[in-house]
């Protein structure tokens, strides 16, 4: 029957099928109905118009896959692609107060999902939320962060400050780490802040992201701290410390 009517609909001009979409007849089907007629003319090729009117509808009927809109972030169409990214971003709301529901989206996806979410959510050049970026950083997918960590600029706004805290927040040695490279790539002094902190941390993954860091602060600010780590117990921070001074 649902196979009937979505050859009904495809058989239709755009403008036909957005009349469709906005008559009592579809209107006053069942919920699962409709998102189950939706999904299936979505995988077929539709005017941008009837696909972001689509969208739109499966959004609004609170459709639970977070990843199904994932598809049509990029299309060439700003009004299919607006559709798409108002429904992820609606998934994605609440930060602050719901770090949970994002987490729980990175696990339930695959890494293809997770990069196409951290991809809309570095997409804009402005403000970041600073706990959503924990969030990211804190999911145990390389990919994710190395991801993040490459494409967060300086076009973005960061509370640096926080960033710097949140080192020493008790965070896993890999947000640790991560979050000292995201402060060296931005140059900020907020890691001098810490870098007692960091020469002291256990972790040799986090020591190495220390210097690479340091080094791209003004020499006379950093060099102290890197002849400290020329003295590490660990052979290998020494061995990078020592060739960074040489460089030096």
């Amino acid at each position: 029957m649902m196979k009937a009517k979505a050859k009904y609909f495809l058989g239709l001009t755009p403008s036909k099928q957005l009349e469709f979409l906005e008559s009592s007849d579809f209107v006053n089907w069942e919920r699962e109905d409709k998102i189950a007629f939706l999904k299936t003319i979505l995988k077929e090729k539709l005017s941008s118009y009837t696909t972001a009117s689509a969208l739109t509808l499966l959004n609004e009927l609170k459709y639970k896959d977070k990843y199904f809109f994932r598809k049509f972030i990029y299309h060439p169409d700003s009004s299919v692609s607006n559709a798409a990214k108002k429904a992820i971003e609606e998934k994605m709301e609440g930060y602050d107060s719901e770090c949970i529901r994002i987490k729980k989206m990175l696990q339930e996806g695959d890494t293809n999902d997770r990069l196409l979410l951290v991809n809309y959510f570095l997409g804009g050049k402005g403000k970041l939320n600073e706990n959503a970026l924990i969030s990211f950083l804190s999911f145990d997918d390389i990919t994710v962060r190395e991801t993040i960590i490459k494409k967060i600029s300086m076009e973005h706004e960061l509370d640096e400050a926080l960033l710097s805290d949140k080192v020493k927040s008790g965070v896993v040695w890999y947000v640790r780490a991560a979050l000292v490279e995201i402060l060296g790539k931005r140059k900020s002094n907020h890691l001098l802040d810490i870098v007692d902190y960091l020469i002291a941390d256990g972790n040799v993954e986090v020591k190495l992201k220390l210097i690479d860091a340091l080094l791209k602060l003004e020499r006379e600010k950093v060099k102290h701290y890197i002849r400290r780590l020329s003295d590490d117990a660990a052979i290998w921070v020494r061995k990078k410390a020592c060739r960074a001074l040489e460089a030096m």
